[in-house]
Parts: C-alpha cells; sequence; structure tokens
C-alpha cells in the first residue's frame, strides 16, 4: 500500500511590520522569483510597494546576474592557455603553497605595520663576533639577531604567541620560532624548538643547521610543524618591503627587509651618540614588516610588540 502523501503546507510571504500593506498580487510575484521586499523601493503612496516595483527589481537583478556570468566566463576564458602559451604543470609543493596561502587570506584578517629600524648595533656586534663564531664553527648572519629579538617581544607581549580558536585565544606557553626558508621548487618553514632557551650562539648553530638541510630536502616532518611565530627574510633578494601572508594558525609573521644604508636624523639621547644633538648620519637601516590577524591583535598591540623588537635590535649589548 502506498504510503499518504503528506501534506505540505504552502510558502507563505510574512509582510514585515515597516513595509506597510503588501497586496497579495505584489507578494505572489516576491514569493515566485524569491525576491526579499525589503530591498525593494516602493514608488507608490506613502512608498507602498506596488507590483512595476517589484518587476523592476527583478529586471534589475536578472541583469546583474547576467553581467556577472559574463564577467565569470570572460574570465575564464582570459585564463585559458593562447596558442604559443607555455603550462608548467604544477608540482605538490606548489599546490600545497598555493592553498596554504589562499586558506590562510580567507581565515583571517591581515594588517601590516611597518617600522623603520637602525641596525648599527646590530652591524658592529656581528663585525666584532663572526670571526669567533666561525672558529665555534657557525655562520653569523643577520637572522639569529633577529630571532633573539622576536623571543624577547614575544616575552613582553604574549599576544603576538597565540591562536585563534573558537574557544578562545590560545596564548602559547613555548615559543617556537619558524624561519621562512627558501629552496629549489618552493618554500618551507623550518620551526627553532624552545627559541627562548638558546643565546646568539645556539641560534645561529640551529639556524644554520636547519637552512642546510631544508635546502637538501632532508628535514623531518616535525621539523617543519609546531611554530608558533614565523620569521621572513625577504630582504635577502633586495626587497625593502614586504605585507607576508599569516603562516596559520599563528597570529603573526614578520618580515625584514633588506639592511641598506640611509642617512637618518639621530636626536639626543641615541643610545649611540647619547651625548649629540641633532645630527645626520648613514646608518644600516631596515623596515620590519609585522602582518598580524586583527581578530586577535588590534594595532596598538601590534604596534607595541613590533616596538620591542626594534628597540632590542637598536639597543644591542650581545
Amino acid at each position: 500500500m502506498a504510503s499518504p502523501a503528506v501534506e505540505t503546507p504552502a510558502k507563505t510571504v510574512a509582510p514585515a511590520a515597516d513595509l506597510g500593506f503588501i497586496s497579495p498580487v505584489v507578494a505572489r510575484l516576491a514569493l515566485a522569483h524569491d525576491v526579499d521586499l525589503k530591498q525593494v523601493v516602493g514608488t507608490g503612496l506613502k512608498g507602498r510597494i506596488r507590483k512595476k516595483d517589484v518587476l523592476a527589481y527583478i529586471e534589475r537583478s536578472d541583469a546583474e546576474t547576467a553581467s556577472l556570468r559574463d564577467d565569470i566566463q570572460t574570465a575564464a576564458e582570459e585564463g585559458r592557455p593562447a596558442s604559443g602559451d607555455q603550462i608548467i604543470p604544477l608540482s605538490r609543493m606548489r599546490r600545497l603553497i598555493a592553498e596554504h596561502m589562499v586558506q590562510s587570506k580567507r581565515t583571517s584578517p591581515h594588517v601590516t605595520t611597518v617600522f623603520v629600524c637602525d641596525l648599527t648595533a646590530v652591524v658592529r656586534h656581528r663585525d666584532a663576533q663572526k670571526d669567533a663564531f666561525a672558529q665555534n664553527g657557525a655562520n653569523l648572519t643577520f637572522t639569529p639577531y633577529f630571532v633573539a629579538a622576536i623571543v624577547s617581544a614575544l616575552k613582553q607581549h604574549p599576544l603576538a604567541n597565540s591562536a585563534w580558536s573558537d574557544d578562545g585565544i590560545v596564548l602559547k606557553r613555548a615559543i617556537h620560532v619558524g624561519m621562512a626558508t627558501a629552496i629549489a621548487d618552493g618554500l618551507v618553514v623550518p620551526v627553532i624548538k624552545n627559541a627562548d632557551s638558546l643565546n646568539l650562539l645556539g641560534l645561529t648553530r640551529a639556524l644554520n643547521d636547519l637552512a642546510q638541510r631544508a635546502r637538501a630536502g632532508q628535514l623531518a616532518a616535525d621539523e617543519l610543524t609546531g611554530g608558533t611565530f614565523t620569521l621572513t627574510n625577504h630582504g635577502a633578494g633586495g626587497s625593502l618591503f614586504a605585507t607576508p601572508i599569516i603562516n596559520q594558525p599563528q597570529t603573526g609573521i614578520l618580515g625584514v627587509g633588506k639592511i641598506h644604508k640611509t642617512p637618518v636624523v639621530i636626536s639626543r639621547g641615541h643610545p649611540l651618540l647619547p651625548d649629540a644633538g641633532e645630527v645626520i648620519a648613514i646608518r644600516p637601516i631596515a623596515y620590519l614588516s609585522f602582518t598580524f590577524d586583527h581578530r586577535v591583535l588590534d594595532g596598538a598591540a601590534a604596534d607595541a610588540f613590533v616596538a620591542a623588537v626594534k628597540g632590542v635590535l637598536e639597543e644591542w649589548e650581545g
């Protein structure tokens, strides 16, 4: 025996109180074309919505939809290879990088703040110590200084060492700093675990080792995961500014631009010239570009974090 048919109540349009009187003709027309009457401008007496108003709205909506469809089709056609174009097959790494970047931008609102940093103290310290580091088998670059400054700033501003979750903001107890590293076919981010437990020599050795093995493809999976903050040295390629993309689910990523000599005004009280008035001097400058998740950090908190990084670098004492 066939089951009895279940009667489904007919859909109705319940006019909102602020729409005033809606005639049955207008209500049926809106229902048939799935029109939200709150979006329709009425031209009748006291703003009453008339049949012609709904028809005009439908016509405009259809035109906009057709235009959007044409734009999508045009974009698709322009994306197709033309005669003589070359298609570069996507490697697994390139696909993963693309997916990660798009997912990151969709996940969190990205904001970038940029600070100028005088690296005179760091340059002097490195010049004085690089030979001694080399004798200990360590190639002292500028990167360990940046990591050390990040660690110090994260201790002062722990919200930058966190992750957003539906349950709340997760403050990370450990400080694991990832270092974006370019390799032959893409980009990897090896992680210095417990970076706060290492001095400058320890950070230098860790960075040397991770970078060398990253380029040789010898990193273990757990050396590429677990980061709580990321550093990217985009200045290695000559770039001054950048807007780095956050390495999810982290809250921030700091980009360091090319170190370049620039004339700057140094005021009285500068740590390197405490007794001088305002003078113009040539200084090694780099721009610090901090991209952060605006759900977690407000602008003032983000700026305070970068100011702390800048302070450590500009007043480096070793």
